[in-house]
């Protein structure tokens, strides 16, 4: 089980307060333990900063760490924000390409129609397989359009 859920209910300030609460301690046991006073409570004082420095130093490093997570998610955000804006202009320009595409296609197939109708319809009554038909047939498979006069061409 994880300790750091203490991180969200208590102030940051107090693990910086322990963290100069617990030196505090470790200098005055170690500097002034030899004063009688002090002295006689030296080892528990010396136990007690030192648990004191060792959980706030932990827990600085624990917030340290939640901090940097929290900045590193903040980006993350943004360049998943951001991705999702060029996401949409590409997704924009795919469907206009893919629609200009399209009408092209059709305007390729409305001209060859018309050629088969204009220049095919000559020989619907022989059996033969005319030049005309092979690349009628051959246009319509590649999209090609016809090579034709100027005042061949549909308006």
């Amino acid at each position: 089980m994880s300790i750091f859920w203490i991180l969200t209910f208590v102030p940051t300030f107090v693990f910086h307060l322990a963290l100069i609460v617990g030196v505090i301690g470790l200098f005055v046991a170690t500097f002034l333990g030899a004063f009688p006073i002090i002295k006689q409570y030296k080892l528990p004082i010396q136990i007690v900063a030192f648990a004191l420095t060792i959980g706030a130093v932990f827990f600085q490093g624990a917030l340290a760490y939640k901090h940097s997570v929290a900045v590193e998610v903040a980006e993350l955000k943004l360049r998943l924000q951001k991705a999702e804006t060029q996401s949409v202009q590409t997704n924009t320009e795919i469907v206009e390409k893919i629609v200009t595409d399209t009408q092209v296609i059709r305007e390729k197939g409305r001209t060859i129609t018309e050629y088969v109708d204009r220049e095919i319809v000559k020989y619907n009554d022989r059996c033969e397989l005319p030049a005309e038909v092979i690349n009628a047939h051959n246009m319509a498979a590649t999209l090609k359009l016809p090579e034709s006069s100027p005042e061949e061409q549909p308006k």
